[in-house]
């Protein structure tokens, strides 16, 4: 997507959330604040006021409207030219709060904004606004709306269909977008609702971006500490094409972005029928096309797509479903203040990563073609590769617990990763599994594991690998020596923290499921042995090796008995093994041992065979 065509996406999911974006300008009910160009009209509720010929500069934004009435309105022709005169003395929210009609209409309605040296132009039509009162307006609607931008650079353009809004506040509006506030400042609920149809948007390398509605609710904003109106006309021209914005006023772009992002709130959003058509890049260009279904967002911090899909020369994947649960930019946040009171250490910059508690995915399809890198006589043999395709029926990582970014407490859970194992494949691991027979590969497990700062410690609660047709592994155990430096962001301390790790427990159990078996009639014919006589012999070299290797104590003779037990009979083998010392082994133990015996010597051993 290039960048001219992000930007309109941008401006379109927040424009449409109706008219305190600060991508697209103001909104439709903006216009509502124009003009002193009054047609006569005697006082009374019924009485209609015209405005002709309206431009009306709030800001960086400009409003043009070559007609405006507002029908059914108590304002005699002096109080409306004094609420909407832009140069009356009083603060435009003291204003707007006098007006009151039983709907406004606006045919055509112009919105110019600059942006990096070029203007975005917003033109809505049949623009009506009814139940105003005090300011405020019941429901507002629009036919529609063509956007563009002018000004040297390349083309873009898009198109709204249906808008419509509820529960507006001007007197809000104009408070956010006129007026300064601070992080102190209670929020304002501006919009109850707020609906969008039909949003079309095309960059100007022909890449077509579309969404079929926008449904969001409970838009709120804070005053900051410089109004909306500044904030957002600061920001455009520091992110325009060619800006390049440097110390201190990098430091407060900065400043005002976060301030912006912390003063906006949404009680809900729904995005549907999303789709992103690419003509693609290189001297033959090929197609890109994605599109997805459902996207919503939760005030609790939860993220859901549906119906993902994605088709391009690179290959195909489809996702049934994607959540994302505990989502927060607080850490942003402070890293966009901490930005603000001078330059950030890059090995800071993993602080003010988002913190997010779970990633949960269903029903993932992936298929990637054969790929090779290009050479003048065609693709290198050397550098291709085959394709590719699997899938996953479900999978989720949690992530808690953060230390300078970096979660301390994690758990993946995998449900079902499947992939064909082809005949005759070449492929690591897959080769050695069609060796054996298989066809295809469906694999699930899990990983559980936490630091405790108290003790030192990582525990491996499960980590559990499951095949099916092959088996079962899981381990289990506890690494010591795992202080806080561990996560420090320079790379030379963390590695050096880790040297100072040590071996404190491992559980290890194996249930067979097949693969073994599998394994022990390939090597018995290719012996010319029945497996029966291979596992005896296997049997026997575990019995004998074993303790010969590990210096024939009674806890190396029992672990030897008990795999040669499973090596015979395939069943379940558990092993656990503990460091008689509560410091654990260290690297150093490891490394200076004579023999594996006196490292076996160091350990209370039990191992079972069923």
């Amino acid at each position: 997507m290039t960048r001219s065509l992000t930007t309109g996406v941008a401006r379109a999911a927040l424009g449409v959330l109706a008219c305190a974006s600060i991508a697209t300008g103001l909104p439709a009910a903006v216009p509502l604040l124009a003009g002193p160009a009054l047609a006569q009209g005697a006082p009374g509720q019924d009485t209609t006021v015209t405005l002709d010929g309206v431009v009306l500069p709030l800001g960086p934004v400009i409003l043009k409207a070559p007609k405006l009435e507002l029908r059914g309105t108590s304002l005699s022709r002096d109080e409306a030219r004094a609420a909407l005169d832009p140069a009356g003395p009083a603060p435009w929210r003291t204003r707007l709060a006098k007006l009151s009609a039983r709907e406004i209409v606006i045919p055509v309605l112009r919105v110019e904004q600059p942006a990096g040296g070029r203007v975005q132009v917003a033109v809505y039509h049949d623009v009506v606004a009814r139940d105003v009162t005090a300011g405020r307006i019941g429901t507002l609607e629009a036919g529609g709306a063509t956007l563009t931008v002018e000004g040297p650079g390349p083309d873009a353009a898009g198109a709204y269909g249906r808008l419509s809004a509820r529960e507006i506040d001007l007197p809000g509006l104009a408070r956010l977008f006129t007026e300064a506030g601070g992080p102190d400042a209670a929020p304002i609920r501006v919009y109850g609702g707020i609906t969008a149809e039909d949003i079309a948007l095309t960059g100007p390398d022909g890449a077509a971006f579309r969404i079929a509605r926008i449904d969001a609710r409970d838009l709120s904003g804070r005053p900051t500490t410089i109004p909306w109106g500044e904030t957002a006309r600061a920001l455009a021209d520091g992110a325009g094409p060619g800006a390049k914005a440097e110390g201190p006023e990098r430091a407060r772009m900065a400043g005002l972005a976060a301030d912006l992002l912390d003063a906006v709130g949404l009680g809900g959003l729904e995005i549907s029928g999303i789709t992103l058509a690419a003509p693609g890049g290189g001297p033959k260009p090929k197609p890109v096309q994605a599109s997805l279904a459902r996207l919503t967002y939760a005030p609790d911090g939860v993220v859901k797509a549906e119906g993902l899909a994605v088709e391009s020369p690179a290959g195909r994947v489809a996702l049934k479903d994607l959540s994302l649960s505990g989502l927060s930019l607080k850490p942003v946040l402070e890293g966009l203040r901490r930005a603000a009171a001078g330059p950030l250490d890059p090995a800071e910059m993993r602080r003010y990563a988002p913190s997010l508690g779970t990633v949960a995915v269903r029903s993932l399809d992936v298929d990637l073609p054969a790929q090779g890198s290009e050479t003048g006589s065609g693709p290198d043999p050397l550098q291709s590769s085959g394709p590719l395709r699997f899938a996953v029926r479900s999978g989720s990582l949690t992530m808690s617990e953060p230390r300078d970014g970096v979660p301390t407490a994690s758990r993946l859970a995998l449900d079902g990763f499947t992939c064909a194992v082809p005949p005759g494949t070449t492929a690591p691991v897959l080769s050695d599994l069609a060796g054996l027979g298989y066809t295809a590969l469906d694999l699930s497990g899990q990983i559980d594991a936490r630091w405790d700062e108290a003790s030192r410690e990582v525990t491996f609660r499960d980590v559990t690998l499951t095949g099916k047709d092959m088996g079962t592994a899981r381990i289990t155990g506890t690494i010591g020596g795992i202080g806080k430096e561990v996560f420090d962001p320079e790379p030379m301390v963390s590695s050096l923290a880790l040297l100072g790790a040590s071996a404190k427990s491992l559980g290890l159990t194996l249930e067979n499921g097949g693969l073994f078996q599998r394994f022990v009639d390939q090597q018995a014919k290719a012996q010319s042995l029945k497996p029966e006589e291979l596992q005896r012999e296997y049997g026997t070299a575990a019995m004998l090796g074993i303790p010969a290797v590990l210096g024939g104590s009674p806890a190396a003779k029992a672990l030897g008995q008990a795999v040669s037990r499973f090596v015979v009979k395939p069943g379940r083998l558990s092993v656990s093994a503990t460091a008689k010392d509560p410091a654990g082994l260290g690297l150093m133990d490891f490394s200076t041992a004579p023999s594996p015996g006196k490292i076996f010597d160091r350990l209370n051993v039990d191992a079972t065979a069923e």
